[in-house]
């Protein structure tokens, strides 16, 4: 169930392409004629057995019945018995017409996203559908009762597992951060392009909730591993000191890339990037200097991350100030 620091244990496996269901081809488009333009006594070309032949039009008929065969024609040179109805696929005349078959629009992806009001890990999303730019709704709980007495009530009714943070988009309802994560991946096109960089983008979304988990410890005290302030500030720098994100930066040095799994931006890179600036945050708090002076490439990352123009309005909103844990929860850190 849910705290009010929103924290799960969700880890998300990703399937080798080797061993998924091998993708269906797409279903080429029916292609349907105006025959509004032929005439009888036009000349045309007509296929028979693979070759195309002069022919005149006959009859052009508009029964339902010939709708696949509405052109009867007679090849020029041959006896009337080889005359034959054909359709549109067997015809070359300027005066045929293809008529482009109306492509359904699929309506854009909206999101209901729901979390704690706190940054924690409601940032992570707000940051994702803010750079893709799709349309959501952020429904942020200030307080337990809206969520356990109000709303978790309706997301059980679409999953048992109903938690925070929750995602729904459609007829999907999901629970559990990093499933959350791989679900949006997956709608946004997130999750790394290539088996290497999808393996690379979860192993990373494991890695970074174990950094996120290892600050919880240390910012709330009903955790019991910091049970004051004084060890609260003990732990801190202790932790910091410890360079949490030493993998991450040899994950920059052995990648060649501006990101962590991809040339591209993967969900991953959006929570590592989030728990930088917490870190950054935390540094500041206990006045240890620059978190970065050991991981220049993540320092790089955090740079070029920070400076999207895509993500200029999220850095710019009140969201971006919100609180990094809850204040209910009363932690050494805000």
């Amino acid at each position: 169930s849910a705290n009010l620091l929103g924290r799960d244990h969700s880890r998300v496996a990703l399937l080798p392409t080797e061993l998924m269901a091998p993708r269906k081809a797409a279903k080429a488009p029916k292609v349907t004629y105006d025959y509004s333009g032929l005439k009888e006594g036009m000349r045309v070309q007509a296929e028979s057995e693979g070759e195309f032949h002069a022919a005149e039009i006959l009859q052009v008929s508009d029964s339902k019945s010939r709708a696949a065969k509405p052109v009867k024609v007679t090849y020029q040179g041959y006896d009337k018995v080889y005359d034959e109805w054909v359709g549109g696929d067997r015809l070359k005349c300027k005066a045929l017409k293809k008529v482009q078959p109306e492509i359904e629009k699929r309506p854009p992806l909206e999101f209901n996203f729901g979390y704690w009001k706190i940054r924690g890990f409601g940032s992570i999303f707000r940051m994702i559908f803010e750079y893709k730019g799709v349309k959501y709704t952020d429904n942020q709980y200030e307080t337990g009762p809206k969520w356990f007495d109000e709303d978790k009530p309706k997301i059980l009714e679409k999953n048992v597992l109903a938690n925070l943070p929750y995602v729904e988009c459609g007829n999907d309802c999901v629970c559990q951060t990093n499933a959350c994560l791989s679900y949006v991946g997956s709608r946004l096109r997130l999750n790394g392009n290539g088996n290497k960089a999808r393996l690379m983008n979860e192993q990373l979304l494991c890695e970074v909730y174990d950094v996120r988990n290892a600050m919880i410890e240390i910012v709330y005290p009903f955790k019991t591993v910091c049970r004051t302030e004084a060890e609260h500030n003990e732990k801190a720098i202790k932790h910091l000191e410890s360079n949490p994100f030493k993998k991450f930066e040899a994950c920059l040095e052995k990648s060649g890339t501006d990101y962590f799994c991809d040339k591209t931006l993967c969900t991953a890179d959006f929570h590592i990037w989030e728990m930088l600036d917490q870190h950054r945050l935390l540094a500041e708090k206990h006045k240890k200097g620059d978190i970065f002076a050991d991981i220049p490439k993540c320092k790089a990352f955090y740079d070029k991350f920070r400076a999207l123009p895509q993500l200029e309005k999220y850095f710019a909103s009140e969201d971006y100030k919100l609180p990094v844990n809850n204040p209910v929860a009363a932690p050494y850190f805000l």
